[in-house]
C-alpha cells in the first residue's frame, strides 16, 4: 500500500473518528434497540479478506499487469493494523463504526486507485498536499508520543513540587464585603471619588471593629442605590490562584484579619480571613499529578520549539500584529459565590492551574 494511501487514510479515519465523537455527543440517547449479536472476529484468520474490491485492478488496455499501487483488497491482519494505528488507544472503534469505516475506506480506495490511473499521485500539487499531510501526522505522533512518555510524574516529583510551591497549598477560608460604585440618580448625583473611598473606608474600619459583615453588606448595597438583594459574604474555602491577582495578598493575612480595601470600575472589595490550614499532600496529590503531566508534556513541548526559531520575512508578509487587549476581570456583586449556601462547592484548585478567562467567574 502506498504512502499516499496511508495518508488518506490517516485524513479520512481522524474525520470518521471526530465525527463518531461529536455525535456521542450531540445526540440524545435513545432507547436502546433490541441487542444484536457483535461479530465473532476471532473466527475470521489473520490472512483471510475482509475488504474486497471487486473488478478493481484491472489491467490498462494492451497491457497484462495491473496499475501499479492498486489496492483489490485486504486481510483482516491489514485492516485491523489501519484500525490500530488510527484509533485512539482508550476508545476502541464500536464494531458499526469499523463496518462504516471498513465501506468509507473501500471508496477511498476505488477513488484513489482511479486517481493513480490518471498519473495523479506524480502531480506536483498532490506532492505537496502529500508532504503537509506527512508533517501534520508526524507532529501528532510525536505529541502522542511526549504525552504518553511524561504523563507518569514520580511519588518524589510530586513531593518535591508539594515542597515547592508550599504557598499554593494554603487555604484560607474568607468573608467578602463587595460594595457597588454609587453611579447616582437625577436626585442623587453621582459622589466623588474621595467620597466613595471615605463611606469605603469607614464599612472598613466597622468590620474591622467587629461590626456585622451581613449588616455591613447590606447596608452598602443600599448606599449604592442598588435594589437587588446583597451579595453573600461567605467565599468559603480557597486557594492561592483563585482569587483576581489584585487581590492574592489576602492569602498573607492571618486568621481572623481584615484586608486592605480593593477596587476595580464596578465595586470596591474587602475580605476577612475566617481560618487558614495547609492542605496536607495526600490531598493534593492528586491534583499535583495532573499539574506536573501537564507542565512536564508541555515543557518538553517548549524544549523542542525553543531550539529552532521560525524568521517570517515581514516585507513578504507584512508585519505581525500586536495582541488585543486584555480585559481586566469584574466580579459580579450579585453572583452566588461558591462554598455559600446554595452556591455551587468551594473550588478545588489548588492554585497551580491557569488563572480562568476574563468572563468567568472565579474558580
Amino acid at each position: 500500500m502506498s504512502r499516499s494511501t496511508l495518508m488518506a487514510l490517516a485524513i479520512a479515519c481522524a474525520l470518521s473518528c471526530a465525527s463518531y465523537a461529536q455525535d456521542s455527543a450531540a445526540k440524545p440517547q435513545l432507547p436502546a434497540p433490541a441487542a444484536s449479536i457483535p461479530p465473532n472476529t476471532s473466527v475470521v484468520p489473520l490472512s483471510e479478506q475482509v475488504i474486497t474490491l471487486k473488478g478493481a485492478c484491472q489491467p490498462k488496455a494492451g497491457s497484462t499487469e495491473a496499475p501499479s499501487g492498486c489496492t483489490s483488497s485486504l486481510t483482516r491482519e491489514q485492516f485491523e493494523k489501519l484500525i490500530k494505528a488510527v484509533s485512539q488507544p482508550d476508545r476502541p472503534m464500536p464494531p458499526d463504526v469499523v463496518r462504516n469505516f471498513a465501506s468509507q475506506y473501500a471508496k477511498l480506495l476505488i477513488f484513489s486507485d482511479a486517481a493513480r490511473a490518471m498519473g495523479l499521485e506524480n502531480n506536483p500539487r498532490v506532492q505537496e498536499l502529500i508532504q503537509v499531510t506527512t508533517n501534520q501526522v508526524l507532529a501528532q505522533e510525536l505529541n502522542q508520543q511526549i504525552t504518553e512518555e511524561y504523563s507518569h510524574p514520580t511519588d518524589q516529583q510530586i513531593e518535591d513540587y508539594y515542597k515547592q510551591n508550599s504557598k499554593k497549598y494554603v487555604e484560607a477560608t474568607l468573608q467578602r464585603i463587595i460594595i457597588p460604585r454609587n453611579q447616582g440618580t437625577a436626585e442623587k448625583p453621582k459622589p466623588s471619588e474621595a467620597e466613595e473611598k471615605a463611606y469605603v473606608d469607614k464599612i472598613h474600619d466597622r468590620w474591622v471593629a467587629g461590626e456585622d459583615p451581613d449588616k455591613l453588606e447590606k447596608e452598602a448595597t443600599e448606599h449604592s442605590g442598588m435594589t437587588t438583594p446583597p451579595a453573600n459574604i461567605n467565599v468559603g474555602p480557597r486557594r492561592p490562584g483563585t482569587l483576581p491577582e489584585a487581590h492574592e495578598s489576602v492569602f498573607d493575612l492571618k486568621a481572623g484579619e481584615v484586608s486592605p480595601v480593593f477596587s476595580d470600575p464596578a465595586s470596591f472589595y474587602i475580605y476577612k480571613v475566617v481560618s487558614v490550614r495547609t492542605v496536607p499532600l495526600s490531598e493534593a496529590k492528586e491534583s499535583i499529578a495532573t499539574t506536573l503531566k501537564r507542565q512536564l508534556v508541555t515543557d518538553k513541548i517548549q524544549q523542542i520549539q525553543s531550539s529552532v526559531t521560525p524568521v517570517l520575512n515581514d516585507t513578504y508578509f507584512g508585519p505581525e500584529k500586536p495582541p488585543g487587549p486584555v480585559t481586566p476581570r469584574v466580579i459580579n456583586p450579585r453572583r452566588t459565590m461558591p462554598g455559600a449556601p446554595g452556591g455551587p462547592p468551594p473550588s478545588q484548585n489548588p492554585g497551580n492551574a491557569p488563572p480562568p478567562s476574563p468572563q468567568s467567574p472565579p474558580q
